[in-house]
């Protein structure tokens, strides 16, 4: 099957102008069954096996929107057909940005530089990667009727899809492709900002972001934090949330993308989702989703402080945005998403996970039992528990620390509060601190926008002059040495908001109380092809048209 191994499908593509600034592209995938070829027609035909656009709205509003349906169309395909072609248009939609974003974060050569740095250690990502791909592919092969590897093999169809796609926008008008190798990188950023630590001897490190202990807000921004709230009003008149991603500046090519994919299948919760990703990218990142499920899934990224956890990532395994993307398919509440994301832990990409299930939620009655599951995951580990009885209080806070004590004690969190102070603990980190001063200001969509983009770090006493102990990092605004990394994005939205697949969202670092609007002027040596000059947006109604 194609999408197994090496795709060698042969592809007919009307010729389409280059890709401009400023315009919408329209798509249509074609497959013919018989000769295993997929055609692509620069137009929105809803009889196709895929459709859809991508508006390039980057410049103007901070944010690009792709919407795909697959398998809808006057052919009924298998669902991997439906998947490999929603991949494949995607690709082909967006394949310019994925350049652009390669460029700018360099993930593949990353890799490529740690191994010349120390080629004698353990084997490189690079091998470890192809080795993590190879063991998945054959996991899907020998476990055709297990419901969990079928939905891994669906994963696997769509991002085989995506790199044929950008391949074929990239013959057609003579760019060098992005490698498959390339595709697969980009997808497993997150992994391997645990992976890299994994395979070589480096000091504690947290998810995208590592905050160095004791220097008062200096930051490794080749890694990332980011900023989470979901907020119920007292008499459950409505209940909110939202995430603010924080990361390098660089990262700001974004997408807000809506699919909607008719796979038919006994164990397919959905295929239907709107969230924030990235070009070339098959999963959030940040993470932000409404499901069609009813669940909602945000995520926050926990530091890994204990080293000796991180060597026992192995290839053998499944990253960590694979199992969120089946569990996001499969699961038809928090706990069986808990359930379905822990199985072939990676040990990569360790964050803590919020799903909300909406079904659960009663406005102006209840918070049932399972509205609210945090899922955690170290190395050898993934726990998790309901804590809808938390979120009946009033709200539930995600700033990088541990909620579970035994996740909390084996990633290192409470030896660090012993070496270097409270920041690093649960209860009175600045985030938590401020987030329980501030929660109760929310009333609605405006008031969770405004405590999302917080940053009062000159004058609030729990930031301490530091412009990223607080909700919406600034860390180009950091004094003694600034960085152009930070919180660079937030999206919002509530339980009304939701039951469309609707949010609202905003590109950029945080300007409220009067901070400068960022500008890539002070930072020109910074990689940021594609990008803005400056980011001075305004929030962004997202949802899905077709």
């Amino acid at each position: 099957q194609y999408w197994i191994g090496n795709a060698n499908l042969c592809l007919f593509v009307s010729l389409a102008p280059f890709f401009s600034t400023t315009e919408i592209r329209y798509a249509t995938v074609y497959w013919n069954r018989a000769e295993k070829t997929l055609q692509v027609r620069n137009t929105l035909d809803r009889s196709g096996d895929a459709y859809g656009f991508y508006n390039n709205t980057i410049q103007t509003t901070g944010w690009g929107v792709l919407e795909i349906r697959a398998g809808y169309g006057s052919q009924t395909l298998s669902n991997e057909d439906i998947m490999y072609a929603a991949g494949f248009l995607e690709g082909y939609l967006t394949a310019p940005l994925g350049h652009n974003l390669d460029h700018n974060i360099f993930v593949p050569s990353l890799c490529y530089q740690l191994y010349s740095k120390k080629p004698k250690k353990t084997p490189t990502c690079l091998f470890l990667c192809r080795k993590q791909d190879q063991w998945t592919r054959q996991q899907i092969r020998n476990n055709k009727d297990d419901p969990f590897w079928r939905h891994a093999g669906y994963i696997i169809a769509q991002l085989d899809g995506l790199y044929m796609g950008a391949l074929e926008w990239a013959k057609l008008h003579k760019q060098t492709p992005l490698s498959n190798f390339d595709v697969q990188f980009l997808n497993a950023v997150g992994d391997l900002l645990d992976l890299i630590p994994a395979l070589f001897e480096y000091s504690a490190r947290g998810g995208q972001c590592n905050g160095e202990p004791g220097s008062h807000g200096r930051y490794q921004w080749d890694m990332g934090h980011c900023s989470a709230l979901i907020k119920v009003l007292p008499g459950y008149e409505n209940i909110y949330f939202a995430h603010s991603s924080w990361f390098t500046y660089a990262a700001t090519l974004r997408i807000y993308k809506h699919w909607n994919f008719n796979i038919v299948d006994p164990y397919t919760s959905t295929s239907r989702v709107s969230f924030s990703s990235y070009p070339g990218f098959l999963v959030s990142l940040d993470d932000f989703y409404i499901l069609g499920s009813g669940l909602v899934m945000l995520q926050t990224t926990n530091s890994v402080f204990n080293q000796t956890l991180i060597k026992q990532v192995v290839p053998e395994s499944l990253f960590a945005w694979q199992r969120v993307r089946i569990a996001n398919m499969m699961a038809h509440d928090g706990r069986t998403w808990a359930e379905t994301f822990s199985k072939c832990n990676s040990g990569t990409y360790n964050n803590q996970y919020m799903v909300l299930d909406l079904k659960k939620v009663k406005l102006q009655r209840s918070l049932d039992d399972g509205a609210l599951y945090i899922v955690e995951q170290i190395p050898t580990l993934v726990e998790y528990s309901d804590q809808t009885h938390v979120l009946r209080k009033g709200y539930w806070p995600s700033y990088n620390i541990p909620f579970h004590e035994k996740i909390y004690n084996l990633s290192g969190y409470a030896s660090y509060v012993v070496k270097y102070g409270m920041d690093f603990s649960y209860e009175l980190a600045p985030r938590a601190k401020i987030f329980r001063r501030d929660q109760g200001k929310v009333t609605n969509l405006e008031s969770m926008k405004y405590i999302m983009r917080y940053n009062n770090y000159q004058h609030d006493p729990y930031a301490e002059h530091n412009p990223c102990n607080t909700i919406c990092c600034r860390e180009d605004l950091n004094p003694s040495l600034p960085v152009p990394a930070g919180c660079y994005d937030s999206k919002v939205s509530d339980f009304r908001l939701a039951s469309a697949f609707t949010a609202t969202a905003i590109n950029g670092p945080p300007v409220q109380g009067g901070l400068p609007v960022f500008t890539w002027r002070r930072f020109n040596r910074t990689r940021h092809q594609g990008l803005p000059e400056s980011y001075n947006f305004n929030f962004v109604t997202m949802r899905p048209i077709l």
